[in-house]
């Protein structure tokens, strides 16, 4: 028996290439768009307008970016889509891994040329690292929303296929098709927490780490000049190990528990 993350029929073509590149394109465009303008608002919140408006065409550069990488990858070695598990974590990993570079990468870039106090420059250091992460995870659920869309795509064609054999009432059909479409968005509510981090860190999230990397020490002798890229750079010493470490517990702690449900139902 075939592994469940593989599919046993290697000719499953139910869109095309051209078809597959354009609609990959096009929805992570729309999802940087969308997302980029809403966490923007949220982040900046008192400057909800600038924020918003920056995040909205920085996140649809940064999809643009995205989806062609996404979809040569996908249409090179993942068309027809087999290994599910491996496409769902390279899919993830990448547009997790544009918006966060391509966002660390723009505050700095953006106000490099400008004159700032100690503190300015700690400030939107330390704020370049929140949002990156901010657009880390929102990318990272850009990416399991693209990996959801081809594999529904998928098994739309091969239950349509089996239900057109087996049914002769379109409504019964179309009803069927409906339910597995809207199962897609019952998974999708991780975007109403970030949205929520997202809101908390345009209050909290700069001192928090500014506390955490400097203590109660002056900006001035806690970080060497130029302000603006070391703390960026302690920032993000801070921040990756703590997100590995956060992965980390999630994933035992979700391996614990498919062993305790096993466990139950064996």
């Amino acid at each position: 028996m075939n592994n469940s993350n593989e599919y046993s029929f290697k000719s499953q073509k139910p869109i095309s290439r051209l078809e597959l590149t354009i609609q990959i394109i096009l929805r992570s465009m729309a999802i940087g768009l969308i997302s980029g303008g809403i966490l923007g608002a949220l982040f900046g919140f008192v400057f909800f307008v600038w924020t918003g408006t920056v995040g909205a065409v920085l996140g649809l550069g940064l999809g643009l970016v995205n989806g062609i990488l996404l979809s040569l990858i996908t249409c090179l070695f993942f068309y027809p889509l087999k290994s599910l598990r491996l496409y769902h974590v390279i899919v993830k990993v990448i547009s997790a891994s544009i918006a966060g570079v391509g966002v660390a990468s723009f505050g700095p870039w953006y106000f490099s040329s400008n004159y700032m106090t100690p503190s300015s420059g700690v400030l939107i250091g330390f704020s370049s690292v929140i949002a990156s992460v901010v657009a880390g995870f929102a990318g990272w659920l850009a990416g399991k929303n693209i990996f959801q869309w081809y594999e529904q795509k998928n098994q739309r064609e091969r239950r349509k296929s089996t239900l057109k054999a087996t049914l002769h009432d379109t409504t019964t059909l179309n009803t069927a098709e409906q339910h597995l479409e809207d199962s897609l968005w019952s998974r999708n509510l991780g975007w109403i927490y970030l949205g929520l981090i997202s809101f908390l860190c345009s209050f909290r999230g700069q001192m928090l780490l500014q506390f955490i990397v400097c203590g109660n020490q002056d900006v001035r002798s806690c970080l060497p000049s130029p302000r603006l890229y070391t703390s960026v750079i302690a920032g993000f010493k801070v921040v990756i190990p703590t997100i590995l470490v956060i992965i980390l517990i999630l994933n035992l702690v979700k391996i614990l528990y498919k062993k305790h449900k096993n466990k139950l139902t064996s």
